[in-house]
């Protein structure tokens, strides 16, 4: 007989009842602040993260694969506007270490949420009055626990997601949720590049904190009607950095105990603290075609001299609309652009439906996340 294979229940549907319990959290926190609850979403690229922080045992917004938290949403099929926290650390406990063991994960759930509202910007993160859901990531073994919240928002349906074909970019949609544009200035593009992702290694991962949206590399504009021209070709923009794990050796030791690995978190922390700012001066792109009206955009413009200087890569296009009175990033998503990104994250490779599971997604080698012993980073 033909060879069969068994679908692998979707990631998201794993430990239900203790993501239910942390949305709970995450909402009453929300609605003490007046603002809106979120829902529980369906992108997988929060418990992917999750599960493989714990078995590499590392805690950073970036990945062994060299991915970003937006590389990955976008590659687990999102495209609204996204931000991660994260709590974990960058060791595994082991049971000979004389650390008690979890006391329950409820409790691992508190202490991760406690962590984030006492950190200015995962606080922030958490009670960003745009967000529309949460996607939650969470791993555990009987030492070590792992949290990943995924947030995002909801304020577009694309008829053709962004994507690059000979040079062009195109793209077109509706904004949705009260996101809206008054006029073709109301949207706005901006171009951001990260060069080809590589796998990095544990000791690269545990000396970064914070993750950059890239490098801005161009900002799109329509076009200008009968004699009028632009009088600018570029503009510069003071950028804050976060420190690379790419400047970072690939043989750098990684943390040698969890008391080492809060240490290189300390550390980590400060270098993003006192990470200079940059000037970089980013040039405009004149659209060939721009809509932008009520809920309707769309917009095709030539990005090939962008290509040509910076080349193979992963471009991220973030689109901007009026929302709230202000304007406001409306879509996300990144485009691999001569690079083959990692099949990991594509959804089509578990099944739509299941039962979801309430023990350890992996039931491997854990990491990061707050151990019962007090063990916890917030990245």
């Amino acid at each position: 007989p033909a060879p069969t294979t068994t679908p692998v229940p979707r990631p998201d549907l794993r430990h239900m009842e203790e993501k239910l319990y942390m949305l709970e959290l995450i909402n009453g926190e929300r609605v003490d602040a007046g603002l809106s609850p979120v829902i529980l979403g369906d992108n997988i690229a929060a418990q992917l993260h999750a599960e493989a922080s714990l078995k590499g045992c590392f805690s950073s917004h970036w990945g062994m694969d060299g991915l970003k938290p937006y590389m990955r949403y976008t590659l687990a099929g999102g495209y609204q506007p996204n931000a991660e926290n994260g709590a974990g650390l960058d060791y595994c406990i082991q049971w000979y270490e004389n650390y008690e063991p979890l006391s329950g994960i409820e409790a691992e759930v508190r202490e991760a949420m406690e962590g984030w509202m006492s950190s200015p910007g995962h606080r922030d993160n958490i009670l960003r009055p745009g967000h529309r859901k949460v996607n939650i990531g969470l791993a555990w073994d009987r030492y070590n626990f792992a949290s990943v919240q995924h947030f995002e928002g909801g304020y577009v349906e694309y008829q053709q997601l962004p994507a690059l074909e000979g040079g062009f970019l195109t793209l077109s949609g509706n904004v949705v949720d009260g996101a809206t544009f008054r006029n073709d200035r109301d949207l706005g593009v901006q171009i951001y590049f990260d060069p080809p992702p590589h796998e990095l290694t544990r000791g690269q991962l545990s000396r970064t904190y914070c993750s950059g949206p890239g490098t801005p590399v161009a900002s799109l504009r329509p076009p200008l009607t009968g004699n009028m021209y632009y009088l600018e070709d570029q503009f510069t923009k003071t950028y804050e950095l976060c420190p690379d794990p790419y400047d970072v050796s690939p043989d750098a030791p990684p943390p040698g105990s969890a008391d080492e690995a809060i240490e290189f978190w300390r550390r980590a922390y400060n270098a993003s603290l006192s990470a200079p700012e940059e000037s970089i001066t980013v040039p405009w792109v004149t659209a060939l075609d721009w809509v932008a009206a009520g809920d309707r955009f769309s917009l095709s413009a030539d990005i090939g001299d962008i290509l040509k200087t910076h080349g193979p890569g992963v471009y991220t296009v973030a689109v901007w609309g009026h929302l709230d009175g202000e304007s406001a990033m409306v879509s996300e998503y990144s485009i691999f652009h001569d690079v083959v990104p990692p099949d990991t994250y594509a959804p089509g490779r578990y099944e739509r439906g299941g039962k979801h599971s309430g023990t350890p997604g992996l039931g491997v080698v854990v990491e990061q996340g707050t151990a019962s012993t007090l063990l916890s980073c917030i990245c």
